[in-house]
């Protein structure tokens, strides 16, 4: 079309051969509707892009500076640098520096996690091809800049992190800042400290993002950087005072959960803010997206936190009593605020940004997409020359709503942001403040020490199905993965779809199976004795990924989930299938390394010091148990799964490696029976056991274990492979049968194998084959190639169900 608004403006032309990117404002973005809705807004309206950022760049100092604020009003009133006559101290300067250099760290963590977050799952992406063939998304301009100023954010969080790893040895050595600034010292500190260690390893992660994150382009990049920023935030909380609470092991679960919400929740909001110069169409899915993000990760930030200070506390009293629980109060409360705020964007903004298309506000829409003035079709597919904007108001109504919304969501946002800041400085502040239980002096038993609580009783076969030690983090795990697969089965059931009951049995079976494993008298006297840790091991390898693979939960999650609709957008049932085309996963689900994974985790963990390493470590036992069912679950889903997988093994291969494994694990059984060193040493030595049988004793009963267990699971696989076998067989047997009915009761496959044998008895000289021979096995090769065992593709859904079906 040649209209004159056209020609004032060429940005608003409906030509289908310009390229568009949906990130720029001033370009016409990719839905149709959308391009309409951003050309009725008046410009004097609407506001400029330039003001947007001028309105963002104001709040982020606003918000820094509350949490400064916030911050200097603990470490003001708090008790000062500790002065000792006749002892050294670190001085008035590292007692203000040390805690703001932990605030500026948090601080730069957060815009971290948040920009990475918001290019990488909040933003709309475009999708181009990969070397392999499968489709990746490219970042948009907005995104790009998101990891530039991820990367910026990250050489910020590794400078304040070196600074605070200089204060914190001036703090720890109680000599000031200048005295300690050495090669020497810091070296020391470094490679003899936990937290050294701690401090050196989250700037090394953080200077990889810094130098990467300007040089990302896809999502699958960025999600990378995003997974090392996470990481970079738990070495910290391994080694702070959650680390010496009484009941370490949640204390420091609890404080890890709470942290990685919180900053994932500001960062998305820090995040969002710098997208907010996109227009309406785009902006609003990515604020609703945010939103329910936002609205989990406040509930669990929540959770964790009142978990956390209820160890610290030990009761409600201490909040009103002490310091401690006074700033506990404050935390709280701008917690609240924010949330509330939350709600006003969700209630209030989000639904201003709907977009709708011009079809629901006049009724009728051309072939073009667009609206003519008189509200009716143009049947030939060109626009009305008297314009484009229905003239009555309507959609120009509508773009200052969207305006009026993208402004009272600038305000509300800018307020939210800065009550959270003021919340982290509070954090910062809360964690160089003694809790009113003093959880730092070592208790009088070393063995409540190593354990986290007291020794327990002598162990029984009641005890052991009835003095439950609940382990929160498999406990919840199991309760979610539970509540998605029923949210999934229901919405199978909503659209009439079939699932099969046996499966659903199963999987919540093996939940049951893990939580007992990890959270009844087994994960009591798990860390006490090593027969009781064997069988923790044996039931999460062995027992648990059984009926758990039988579950087949990413079919059920490829089928129930929804492709996304919007365009140059990705959903959750997109980043599955794309996950599961990744190379990480085509190498960690190779038979190979599964097989040598599954056969030799054991022999790696038992016959070496790492398992007296991990037992000392507060998450070692728990990396172990979560280590071993990921190890189970790959073994057994390559064997009888019915998930999507790269790549699979025909039965008689699947026959073959399960019967590899089972000399290795009777193998380990017998080492372990045998051997007269103790398994452990550096940990079992160290328990004051006054019950039961000597720790020899007991690693003997460990190896009869492990000798024993896995004969049953073994049996049971085998028969499963062999039931699935059998159907295959039966499958390929009706569609050949079909075949040949199709065919008119002629056996293709048959008769060219019958041609083969003539031409090989004929000799060389009347080998040629006939037109019919060739077409005869030209059929057979394709019906082969057809009916033989693979995995379904990844992205085939159609694949995934005739496997699932069968």
């Amino acid at each position: 079309m040649d209209t004159p608004a056209a020609r004032k403006n060429p940005a608003i032309t409906n030509n289908p051969t310009t390229p568009a990117d949906p990130t720029t404002p001033t370009a016409p973005a990719a839905p149709p509707h959308a391009a309409a809705l951003t050309r009725t807004i008046p410009a004097s309206r609407s506001p400029s892009a330039g003001g947007r950022t001028a309105a963002v760049g104001r709040m982020a100092p606003v918000a820094v500076a509350a949490g400064c604020v916030a911050l200097a009003l603990v470490v003001g009133f708090g008790p000062g640098p500790l002065r000792l006559p006749g002892l050294p101290s670190s001085g008035t300067l590292t007692y203000w520096a040390l805690p703001f250099a932990h605030l500026v760290g948090r601080i730069a963590a957060v815009g971290t996690i948040g920009w990475l977050l918001t290019a990488a799952v909040l933003l709309p992406a475009k999708h181009g091809a990969a070397g392999n063939g499968s489709r990746v998304g490219i970042l948009s301009p907005t995104a790009r800049r998101c990891g530039r100023y991820a990367a910026n954010a990250a050489a910020l969080w590794m400078l304040a992190t070196l600074v605070e790893l200089l204060f914190t040895l001036s703090e720890i050595s109680a000599r000031p800042a200048g005295d300690v600034l050495d090669v020497s010292s810091l070296r020391s500190f470094v490679s003899t400290t936990s937290q050294g260690r701690a401090l050196l390893v989250v700037a090394a992660l953080a200077a990889v993002i810094a130098v990467i994150g300007r040089t990302v382009t896809t999502t699958t990049a960025t999600g990378a950087l995003l997974a090392v920023a996470v990481a970079g935030i738990v070495p910290p909380i391994l080694v702070g005072h959650a680390a010496t609470s009484g009941d370490h092991a949640i204390a420091v679960v609890a404080l890890g959960v709470h942290v990685l919400a919180a900053t994932a929740w500001v960062g998305g909001l820090l995040g969002l803010l710098t997208a907010v110069r996109l227009p309406a169409s785009l902006f609003g899915p990515a604020l609703r997206r945010y939103s329910r993000f936002a609205a989990g990760a406040a509930a669990v930030t929540a959770i964790s936190g009142i978990a956390g200070a209820a160890l610290r506390l030990g009761g409600f009293t201490p909040l009103w009593d002490t310091r401690y629980g006074l700033l506990v109060l404050l935390k709280a409360a701008g917690l609240l605020a924010a949330v509330t705020l939350g709600g006003l964007v969700r209630r209030r903004v989000v639904a201003g940004l709907t977009v709708t298309t011009p079809t629901d506000q006049t009724g009728t829409t051309d072939q073009t997409g667009t609206t003519d003035q008189t509200g009716t079709t143009d049947q030939t597919g060109t626009t009305d020359q008297t314009g484009t904007t229905d003239q009555t108001g309507t959609t120009d109504q509508t773009g200052t709503d969207r305006t009026t919304a993208v402004a009272r969501f600038l305000r509300i946002a800018g307020v939210e942001l800065t009550v959270l800041t003021a919340t982290v400085g509070l954090a910062v502040g809360l964690s160089r403040t003694a809790p009113p239980v003093n959880d730092a002096l070592v208790p009088d038993d070393p063995t409540q020490t190593l354990l986290g609580y007291p020794m327990p009783p002598p162990v029984t076969a009641a005890r052991l199905a009835t003095d439950w030690h609940i382990d929160w983090v498999f406990l919840a795990g199991a309760v979610t993965a539970a509540l998605l697969y029923l949210a999934g089965l229901r919405r199978l059931r909503a659209r009439g779809a079939h699932w099969p009951l046996g499966r659903t049995i199963a999987w919540l079976a093996g939940l049951l199976v893990v939580v007992v494993a990890t959270s009844s008298g087994l994960g009591l006297y798990g860390p006490v004795l090593l027969s009781v840790h064997m069988s923790q091991h044996m039931l999460l390898s062995m027992l648990a990924p059984l009926p758990l693979v039988l579950g087949a939960p990413v079919t059920l999650a490829l089928r129930a989930m929804r492709p996304a609709t919007a365009p140059h957008r990705t959903g959750p049932r997109e980043w599955l299938l794309r996950t599961l085309r990744s190379w990480p996963v085509r190498i960690l689900t190779h038979p190979l390394l599964v097989t040598a994974n599954f056969a030799g985790s054991l022999y790696v963990l038992y016959l070496s010091s790492l398992l007296s390493t991990l037992m000392h470590n507060h998450l070692g036992h728990l990396y172990m148990n979560v280590h071993f069912l990921a190890v189970g679950v790959l073994f057994f889903e390559l064997l009888i799964g019915t998930d999507p997988l790269p790549r699979r093994l025909p039965h008689p291969g699947r026959v073959l490696m399960l019967l590899a494994v089972v000399p290795f694990h009777a193998f380990l059984g017998l080492t372990i029976m045998s051997t007269s060193a103790l398994l452990g040493s550096g940990w079992y030595d160290r328990l004051v056991r006054p019950w039961g049988v000597s720790p020899l004793s007991d690693q003997r009963t460990a190896g009869g274990i492990a000798w024993s267990f896995g004969e049953i699971p073994t049996f049971v696989v085998l028969i499963v492979l062999a039931i699935q076998w059998s159907r295959l067989d039966e499958r390929q047997a009706r569609t050949r049968e079909r075949r040949i009915a199709a065919a008119g009761d002629v056996d293709a496959e048959l008769d060219a194998y019958n041609a083969y044998l003539a031409q090989l008895a004929a000799g060389p000289a009347r080998r040629t084959p006939s037109a019919a021979t060739t077409t005869s096995t030209a059929t057979t090769t394709s019906t082969a190639t057809t009916s033989r065992t693979t995995s379904p593709t990844p992205g085939d859904e159609t694949n995934a169900e005739a496997e699932t079906s069968g």
